[in-house]
C-alpha cells in the first residue's frame, strides 16, 4: 500500500510542515500575546460547554 517513495515523501512533508508551523508561531508570538489575551478562557468555556453537553447525553440514557 505504501511504497518506500511515499513513506519518504510523507516524512519529508511532515518535517517541512512542522518546521514551517514552528517558524510562523515564533514569528507571531508577540502579536498573539497582545491580540489574544483572553483566548485561554474562551477555550476553557468551550471545553466546559462540550463537557456539560456530553454528560447530559450520557446521563439521560
Amino acid at each position: 500500500m505504501f511504497t518506500t517513495g511515499r513513506i519518504a515523501f510523507i516524512i519529508f512533508f511532515l518535517l517541512i510542515f512542522i518546521g514551517a508551523l514552528i517558524y510562523a508561531y515564533r514569528k507571531d508570538l508577540k502579536v498573539n500575546k497582545t491580540h489574544f489575551k483572553g483566548a485561554f478562557w474562551v477555550l476553557l468555556a468551550i471545553i466546559g460547554i462540550f463537557t456539560v453537553l456530553f454528560l447530559m447525553v450520557k446521563l439521560r440514557n
